[in-house]
């Protein structure tokens, strides 16, 4: 019974020629999630599966950098065939529908839009998705996968004033935003790769991965401050096409 995400997209704020932005592809025994869909991640998506294999979306929040390339997805899956793929499901919160809807209204054809808000529990190929709130303008949703004893978390976007604790506790990986570094000052709703580490190594996290690093940093820099405040913990830096098999 495997649980393996592949990162998709790890830069922050925007895409580079490296770095798609946020995106993931999560493989539950076969079973495909695409969770947040930054620009470059549909391509970069397509180099792992094809896209009528996917099950299920999830998209955390509204901003750009983990949505735009939605729309790779609704074309693909409308105008890609023959005949229009069955619709799947895709949970994102009822801000996020609002916005996606009001810029074009055929995502209701390619998707069943489900919303979701923290505290919200969903069943995706036998495992149990769990929504916590995230402090980020505007509102956002972390996301814990919990099967076969196995737990993936995601924070998304977040400040250090979310339910991180609560997302991350006993992860066996954990996929945390890590946007500035020390001397970056606190950018209101993210986290720097130290408050990251912290937060990891208090909710007893196996493994943490830091990403949504944004351009033009030495993100050599954040990996250095992460494990300078979380000894011990192992600590990595995401980058496109990382694959994550999350085990005991």
């Amino acid at each position: 019974m495997a649980l393996v995400v592949t990162v998709l997209g790890s830069s922050g704020v925007f895409a580079t020629v490296d770095r798609a932005s946020s995106g993931y592809l999560v493989d539950i025994d076969g079973h495909a999630l695409w969770m947040d869909a930054g620009a470059g991640t549909w391509r970069n998506l397509l180099t792992h599966i094809d896209y009528p294999e996917l099950e299920g979306i999830i998209l955390s929040h509204r901003h750009p950098d983990h949505t735009s390339d939605i729309w790779q997805g609704v074309h693909a899956f409308k105008y890609g065939k023959t005949d229009p793929l069955p619709p799947i499901p895709l949970w994102t919160t009822s801000e996020a529908l609002s916005a996606l809807n009001a810029f074009a209204v055929d995502i209701g054809e390619a998707f069943e839009l489900r919303p979701v808000k923290a505290g919200d529990v969903v069943s995706f190929a036998g495992a149990e998705i769990t929504f916590f709130e995230m402090k980020h303008v505007p509102g956002t949703v972390g996301v814990r996968i919990e099967y076969a004893g196995k737990v993936l978390a995601y924070s998304a976007d977040a400040g250090p004033d979310g339910d991180l604790a609560g997302l991350a506790a006993d992860a066996d990986v954990f996929i945390c935003e890590a946007t500035y570094q020390r001397e970056g000052g606190d950018w209101e709703g993210h986290l720097s790769a130290a408050q990251a580490a912290r937060i990891a190594m208090d909710a007893g996290v196996k493994r943490l991965v830091l990403t949504h690093l944004p351009p033009g940093r030495d993100h050599g820099r954040s990996l250095d401050e992460a494990q300078a405040a979380c000894e011990g913990l192992q600590v990595e830096l995401a980058y496109d096409g990382l694959r994550l098999e999350v085990d005991r």
